[in-house]
Order: structure tokens, then sequence, then C-alpha cells
């Protein structure tokens, strides 16, 4: 991938910077690098990116995280452009720091709203539906929340504007909008409404399906029996969209998108960090590299735990550096873990022991090993759902 032409310098990680990217066709993208939370931990995902794409229409993939509308529409002039130049908006999945501003965007920008189907009960509220949640009352994204309660109060109002909001054109996989040239697929596992979009076959935007130098948290498979009431039919007969185990799945296809390799990649988060860009060369690889890197995850979790049972509080302590574990980090690497035992599980390869049943107790096999390998030396057409 060419280093993409920067327009505004922005802050060492990225913050308020913005780049531009021609294609080989000559549609030009740009990147908004838009403020996102930062903790006192390495957790740090960076500012949130989202893109204008200036084809026949102009299309915006992301709208930033909660409360930046103001530097928004700031880093929108600075291009020449205003929210009334906006024909479409899509966004790649349902969290706060990517579909951020949009109730307040919608306002001004009469533009097209775009999003997977599952979106729509993932910004709505389901009271009557119980399941587990750990929040009810909340929205389906949020059904499951472990964010401080003082965070998760700061998202109230961001919720219900975002539950009216209507969606104008329902993103289904392998779909696409012929007019710009845009392709879609369905990518779930980080959340299960996340999208990856195609321009031109040439640019890929995952949204935080793929990232550089990190890899997002991935859902829990677990969630699937809280919210498949609130999903939409054809995804309740069984659990395809939750979890580490979907979310590989929508890595290896990704690994084998046609046009490999792509020529540009522009992720959520991380194209620019700590003063240099960080790009990706070939998706394929590093669709491939998260793969063995959640591979390598699970054998050092069986490891630790053949040496003793142990919670997953004290496997994340011997895992985890300390930096990572300071205030709510914590809990963010238990719940990275339990995304891993949950595959561990299902092959068998750990059980769970203890009066309270929370010690990780490692059978001895490593089952997991033939299921996840397969992703890396198989094609797709043998490992596909």
């Amino acid at each position: 991938m060419k280093t993409p032409d920067v327009i505004i310098k922005g802050e060492e990680n990225g913050q308020g910077m913005i780049v531009r990217y021609k294609t080989t066709k000559g549609t030009t993208v740009f990147g908004l690098a838009m403020p996102n939370v930062y903790s006192q931990t390495d957790w740090d995902l960076g500012p949130t990116w989202c893109y204008l794409i200036l084809g026949k229409h102009i299309t915006l993939i992301d709208t930033g995280r909660r409360g930046n509308y103001e530097v928004f529409k700031t880093l929108l002039q600075s291009i020449d452009l205003s929210l009334t130049d906006l024909d479409r908006i899509v966004i790649t999945h349902c969290h706060e720091d990517h579909d951020g501003n949009l109730a307040e965007i919608m306002t001004s920008a009469r533009a097209e709203l775009c999003a997977h189907p599952i979106y729509r009960p993932m910004i709505s509220y389901h009271p009557d539906i119980y399941d587990g949640a750990l929040y009810p009352d909340r929205p389906g994204s949020c059904r499951l929340c472990e964010m401080p309660d003082k965070f998760a109060e700061q998202c109230l109002t961001y919720q219900e504007q975002r539950s009216l909001l209507e969606i104008d054109f329902l993103i289904e996989d392998n779909s696409s909008l012929e007019d710009d040239t845009l392709f879609f697929i369905h990518t779930p596992g980080h959340t299960p409404d996340s999208i990856c979009v195609i321009l031109e076959n040439e640019v890929l935007f995952p949204g935080d399906s793929l990232l550089p130098d990190i890899t997002p948290h991935p859902s829990l498979a677990n969630a699937f029996e809280v919210n498949f009431q609130i999903l939409p039919e054809e995804y309740r007969r069984r659990n395809s969209i939750y979890g580490l185990m979907n979310y590989i799945e929508s890595l290896n296809r990704i690994a084998f998108l046609p046009y490999q390799p792509l020529e540009a990649t522009f992720p959520g988060h991380r194209l620019y960090y700590d003063g240099r860009f960080n790009l990706i060369h070939n998706p394929s690889d590093r669709a491939k590299e998260i793969i063995q890197f959640h591979m390598d995850r699970c054998r050092s979790i069986l490891e630790i735990a053949q040496d003793r049972d142990s919670t997953l509080k004290e496997i994340a302590r011997q895992y985890f550096p300390p930096s990572l574990l300071k205030g709510g980090g914590e809990s963010m690497a238990i719940r990275e873990l339990t995304a891993h035992t949950e595959i561990l599980e299902d092959c068998e390869d750990i059980c769970w022991s203890g009066a309270d049943r929370d010690l990780v107790q490692a059978t001895g096999t490593t089952h997991f090993m033939d299921k996840l390998e397969a992703y890396l030396h198989s094609d797709m057409s043998r490992v596909n759902k």
C-alpha cells in the first residue's frame, strides 16, 4: 500500500489528522481521524478513522466516537465539504466509537443511512426480553456491557438518539452499490453486524475487523443466548455471528477475498499511531497473522492451566503485562480470555472445576489446533461455514 498524502498532520497518535488517497480509477478517499477514549493502560486504540469516498456520490464510512459532532464538522470544513454534501453514510458496526455523532449528523446531512440488518436490533431497546442480559433496559449492543456505570451513563443520550434512526439501505452480505462500485461483506465476530466495504476492487475498509499491529476485542459466543430473540429471524437458527470462532471465520473470509493483495486497506484504528503510518500491505497476510495470534493465545492459556487449575483472573495476571491490567484493564483482559476459553471448552481442551466452577482445568488435549489451523492451511471452501 502506498502511503496516503497528509493533508493535515494532527497529533502524534494521529488524532485530528486528515489524509488523502486516490484510486487507480481516480476516486478520491479522505481519512479523518476523530478523537477516541484514552485510558491509562495499553488498551488505547488511538483515534477512530472515518472515511469519505468522493465518487458519483459522497459516501461517509463511520461517524466517530460520540460527543465529537463539532470536531467532525470542522474536519469536513478543512477539506471544503459540509454536512449537506454527504449523500450516503455507511456504518461498519454498532460500537459508540464508530456510530457516535450519527444522529446529529443525520439531522443536517439528509444522507441515506446504510447498515447491516442486525444493526437495527442492536440500536433498538428490548426491555421485555431478559434472557440473562446484564442490562435488559439498554439497546441490543449494550445488553452485556461491562464498562463501568460511570462510563455507561455517558452513553444514554447517544443511545436514545440512535434508536430513533431510520435505516434507508440494508447491507446484505455480498451486496453492492454499483453506481459507486462499492461491495459489502458481512464479517461478524467483533460485533454481530460488522461489515467490510470494498471500493473498486482496490480499497478495503474493514472497520475493526482488520487492524494493524493490534487485534480487536472479539465478542463472546455466550452473547448469542442473550440476544438471539432480538435478532432477525435468519440469524436465530444457530450462532454464526458472535464469538471468537465466528471472528476467525470472518478473518478467513478476508484472507480469501479476490483481487489480493488489495492495493489499500483503511482500518478503523491505528492507520497512523506513535508518529508513523501502520500500513497493511496485504490484508490476506494480516488476517492470517491475527488468526495465528489467537491460536498462540489459546496455547498459552492451556500452558498456564496445565501447571495448576486457575481462575481467569489468575491467568490474566500471568499472561498480560501489568500495564494492561490497570484500571478497567483487568476486566477487559478477562473478557478477552473468556472468548478463547469458549473455543477451548467447545473443543474439550478445558473443563471447569472448583466449588464455584470458576477454575480452568486443562484436559491434556489440543483439539483446538486442528480446528484453527484449517483456516491457515486450507482453501476457503474447506473451512467455510
